[in-house]
């Protein structure tokens, strides 16, 4: 189902516990995050759990936004930029989600209002250096996965990828020609066409057909 300015409308909408204002977009099999600016920016909370997101991108100007909500998706990449787009953003939970290498992380470092991130059940927690290289990225997180930074975490983290080290240096190589909260796109295979047309042929539903074939009609992929 499309994101579309009337589900956006129509949206349970609340204060919640914390005294905030939360939008929640649960369980709509979104596909892609668009036409949020109907929000007018109201919203300091927002729920997009339980969704078919892959990537997180494409967000209007939100000023008042703490806390994103994105657990249960498909998510494998952050956008370029986003904390110009968002910048109070403080929060930001993505557990049981696709991310599975270090620099699918690196966007985080746009993001420098972070204070607590989750990325449970993500396949890059596995990874050794996963936790040193988010601390690194984000100087002001506090909280990582529900578990408090240490001084002893950030120094290590500061070891590993601070200064002029070579890791970090191929983590941070960024081509600085980027639009920020928008993912970089490439031209379709004939192989990935291929696949998206086999894929069309055996879809269940009308919303699988349709986000199917807005996909081969554009003939762009992420990359």
């Amino acid at each position: 189902m499309r994101l579309t300015a009337e589900l956006v409308r129509n949206a349970p909408a609340y204060m919640n516990p914390l005294g905030e204002r939360e939008l929640n977009l649960r369980g709509f099999k979104i596909p892609l995050i668009e036409n949020l600016g109907v929000t007018q920016d109201h919203y300091q909370f927002l729920d997009l759990s339980d969704n078919e997101l892959e990537h997180i991108s494409n967000f209007p100007i939100l000023k008042r936004l703490q806390t994103l909500v994105a657990n249960n998706n498909k998510i494998a990449q952050l956008a370029r930029g986003l904390g110009q787009l968002l910048p109070k953003l403080e929060n930001l939970i993505l557990a049981n989600n696709k991310i599975g290498k270090l620099e699918e992380l690196a966007p985080l470092g746009d993001i420098p209002t972070l204070k607590r991130v989750s990325l449970s059940g993500n396949p890059i927690v596995k990874h050794r250096h996963y936790r040193y290289y988010v601390i690194h990225k984000l100087p002001k997180l506090k909280v990582l996965d529900f578990e408090k930074v240490k001084p002893k975490e950030r120094q290590a983290a500061e070891k590993l990828f601070g200064g002029d080290s070579k890791e970090s240096k191929a983590m941070d190589d960024e081509d600085s020609s980027f639009t920020p909260g928008v993912i970089k796109k490439r031209k379709m295979t004939a192989e990935e066409k291929k696949k998206i047309l086999e894929a069309i042929q055996k879809a269940t539903s009308a919303d699988e057909l349709d986000r199917l074939e807005q996909q081969l009609a554009a003939g762009e992929v992420p990359v």
